[in-house]
């Protein structure tokens, strides 16, 4: 068996040093090094604004295999919670990578909120932590329906299982920027501390959707603070565990966590039965006051330059590109904002005075807009520094994409073509190409051959 790498190195060194000194052959002892240590965290597991005793207490390790892999345990044996809902972390707990991003996961227990001495076997909260060694000493943890919203709203697309969803959050290896961004997106929603709304400073003109999180919470609540039960049983977690099933509505959610995970992947799915199920008297204050389009959290952003925002798109670095419609002192701009919302161009980019129509991005980070009035095409660098405009083969550009190659194709509505650039904005030979049907096309895409496909073709 193949010695990890350190112990590879200690034992050469350690003969070394014997050679040195002039020690013949016997018999040596090899100590490995120790694991990595976690912090003595603290907290408490909480129903609403109540504890909840006798929970167990388990902290996951994201899996690396795959979108919704399976999570890795790292408490061996699970604790428990205390009487007033409290706990304390083990001494030793990081995986082996101790910068794995970890989240902790409460289940069953007592919830003071149900009565004396009712165990509710349905119940299922979690806060999402970041970084394993991002814990200290002086970390404290406050679990509630909260941050049970904030992590699964913000982890569902890294979520899978129709049942102990928690056992299966994780991502592929090419996209670990994802997962890490969105835990930081949890983060940024509720206070793990102390398990209310407002966590990481928010960018100026940023705005969370309070009502609708205490909404959510108190859904979870009504569910977490009783003696539990089935879909359809008549029961408060019988109603939440019927409306929310899964994706195919084939299965139903036994715990509280697989709930708000259906939910969040089928967010305009019974709204109103669901928004019913919020108690006159609510632990979270305040709710929305009217049922809404879709249970889709999200946070508001102004400023950047946002002005009648038509066309957006993410790069590689999670970064959000916004093109504007509406011009400001005769000139239309670029925004681009970072994942927790901050501006990255200040008040944006200026690309003229045309509107643009379309936004792309490209596998160097640069973003590209067709501006249809002004018949042009120009790249935006990832630093935010406008290109000449294109305008060679371009007849009223719409929609624009750009394939793995970083060819940037155009459709063109009134040429009733299709034009191709190469990363540097030189007109591909052949270029632009018609037939096939193509009339008055607005839209195109790049499949998974890195073929260009529009739509609307008549």
């Amino acid at each position: 068996m193949k010695q990890p790498l350190i112990a590879r190195i200690t034992l050469a060194a350690t003969a070394a040093a014997l050679a040195l000194t002039g020690c013949g052959s016997g018999s040596m002892k090899f100590e490995p090094p120790p694991p990595p240590v976690g912090a003595q965290v603290q907290g408490e597991v909480h129903g609403g604004q109540q504890p909840i005793a006798g929970a167990t207490l388990q902290l996951y390790a994201v899996g690396t295999s795959g979108y919704g892999s399976a999570a890795t345990p790292l408490f061996s044996p699970a604790i428990t919670t205390g009487s007033n809902g409290g706990f304390t972390f083990p001494s030793n707990y990081c995986p082996a990578d101790p910068s794995s991003l970890v989240y902790l996961v409460g289940t069953g227990g007592m919830p003071a909120g149900a009565g004396t001495n009712i165990t509710n076997l349905n119940e299922a909260g979690m806060v999402a932590l970041g970084p394993c060694n991002s814990l200290n000493a002086g970390t404290h943890i406050r679990m509630n329906e909260l941050t049970t919203v904030a992590a699964v709203w913000a982890l569902a697309p890294f979520m899978s299982g129709t049942t102990n969803a928690y056992l299966n959050i994780g991502s592929s290896s090419t996209n670990a920027t994802g997962i890490q961004l969105a835990f930081q997106a949890a983060e940024q929603v509720v206070n793990t501390s102390n398990g209310a709304i407002g966590g990481s400073t928010l960018p100026a003109g940023a705005t969370l959707p309070n009502e609708e999180l205490n909404t959510l919470a108190d859904i979870l609540a009504q569910c977490v603070n009783s003696g539990g039960g089935i879909e359809g049983d008549g029961s408060n977690c019988g109603k939440l565990f019927l409306d929310a099933p899964n994706t195919a509505g084939t299965a139903y959610p036994t715990d509280t966590i697989t709930a708000a995970l259906n939910i969040a992947q089928n967010a305009g799915r019974n709204v109103t039965p669901l928004f019913n199920l919020v108690q006159p008297t609510p632990p979270f204050e305040s709710v929305l006051t009217s049922v809404p389009n879709a249970w889709t959290v999200a946070i508001q952003y102004t400023g950047g330059g946002l002005n009648s925002p038509t066309a957006i798109a993410a790069d590689q670095s999670g970064n959000i590109w916004v093109a504007n419609n509406s011009a400001n002192a005769g000139n239309f701009y670029v925004s681009e904002f970072n994942n927790l919302g901050s501006s990255m161009l200040g008040t944006g980019t200026s690309i003229g005075s045309g509107a643009p129509t379309g936004l792309a991005i490209d596998p160097s980070g640069n973003a590209w807009v067709t501006v249809s009035s002004a018949n042009s095409l120009l790249e935006v660098s990832s630093g935010g520094t406008a290109g000449t405009p294109i305008t060679t083969g371009l007849n009223q550009p719409t929609s624009l994409a750009i394939d793995g190659n970083g060819v940037v194709w155009v459709v063109n509505s009134a040429g009733n073509n299709v034009s191709a650039f190469n990363n540097a904005g030189t007109v591909i030979g052949g270029s632009p190409f018609g037939g096939a049907g193509i009339a008055s096309p607005v839209g195109i895409a790049i499949n998974g051959n890195a073929n260009a496909n529009c739509s609307d073709c008549k």
